[in-house]
């Protein structure tokens, strides 16, 4: 059976989406004002290095709710994304300056969000035409305005998203301490971090592959600002993956992908209609996440 085209942010969604997670983190945070944001946190309650089943669910309902939850939902999430945000703001001695709240670092979240949905679909099924791009980019402005960001100032049209894109490239760059975060988040040793002895199994059994499908889902730019190759080899073995993920997604694991999601919308609203905040409370170190604050190991949840 012939596969229907894409015309909604929904329609994106494939099992393959299990796998770029990271490397679209990765793509966020190189613009330097949202990778410092990060590594200088002391919301310990956000964080994956303190509480990573706890990050796992609320960007998972983030996601969940920007593409499928209704106007309620976003206004919520907004609000509550708004408040964890308020604590994330830069210092006298940080090298850039940032909030968290800034409708500016947050679009370039929202268009590398919009990439993650884009990618997983074309690198399985191919590239789109324009008017399937343009329709597409209308519907992404979920990721957008579920944050900070007006409707306004979110693209209307593919043309309109790639001039933003191509103009905020000079403007990425990875540094040591911001490389030396995303390779522990590719090869999972972050876990350890979190919760010692007891999550040592996950980049022993899991780290090699999934720090290869960060490497593979990598725009080369960005493969390039962390130092990591591409040859041949790993392209014949992506190959693999990718017709492995191709079958199973056809196969029905991606209505199981969005299955999962609209359970996390279902999640939100009943965490909202029973506590005063959905995404949890927010909690704060007097020491940045990145010079061991709010350590507990191991880590509670």
């Amino acid at each position: 059976m012939r596969r229907a085209r894409p015309q909604t942010l929904p329609d994106l969604i494939t099992a393959y989406g299990l796998t770029n997670g990271v490397a679209n983190i990765i793509m966020q945070l190189a613009l330097p004002a949202v990778g410092y944001g990060v590594h200088e946190s002391r919301v310990i309650s956000g964080s994956p290095r303190r509480r990573p089943i706890k990050r796992t669910r609320t960007t998972s309902q983030y996601l969940a709710v920007a593409v499928f939850g209704d106007d309620a939902d976003r206004d919520r999430m907004r609000t509550e994304v708004a408040d964890v945000h308020r604590a994330v703001i830069s210092t006298p001695d940080s090298p850039t300056r940032y909030s968290g709240n800034s409708p500016d670092l947050q679009k370039w979240v929202a268009a590398c969000l919009f990439r993650f949905y884009l990618d997983q679909y074309t690198t399985l099924y191919g590239d789109l035409s324009v008017t399937e791009l343009d329709s597409l980019t209308r519907s992404a402005s979920t990721l957008a305005t579920t944050l900070n960001v007006r409707e306004s100032a979110w693209p209307q049209t593919w043309d309109e998203y790639e001039r933003y894109w191509n103009e905020t490239l000079p403007r990425l760059a990875i540094d040591d301490a911001i490389r030396a975060d995303f390779e522990s988040l590719a090869g999972l040793e972050f876990i350890t971090e979190a919760w010692g002895p007891l999550g040592r199994g996950f980049p022993l059994l899991g780290g090699r592959h999934y720090r290869f499908m960060t490497r593979a889902n990598l725009p080369a730019e960005f493969r390039t600002m962390m130092k990591w190759d591409w040859t041949d080899r790993d392209q014949r073995r992506l190959n693999r993956v990718v017709g492995f993920y191709r079958t199973i997604d056809r196969a029905g694991v991606r209505a199981l992908v969005r299955l999962a999601y609209r359970v996390a919308v279902a999640d939100f609203r009943l965490r909202a209609r029973l506590a005063t905040r959905a995404l949890g409370r927010t909690q704060l170190s007097d020491t940045p996440i990145k010079d061991g604050g709010g350590l507990r190991w191991p880590a509670r949840h």
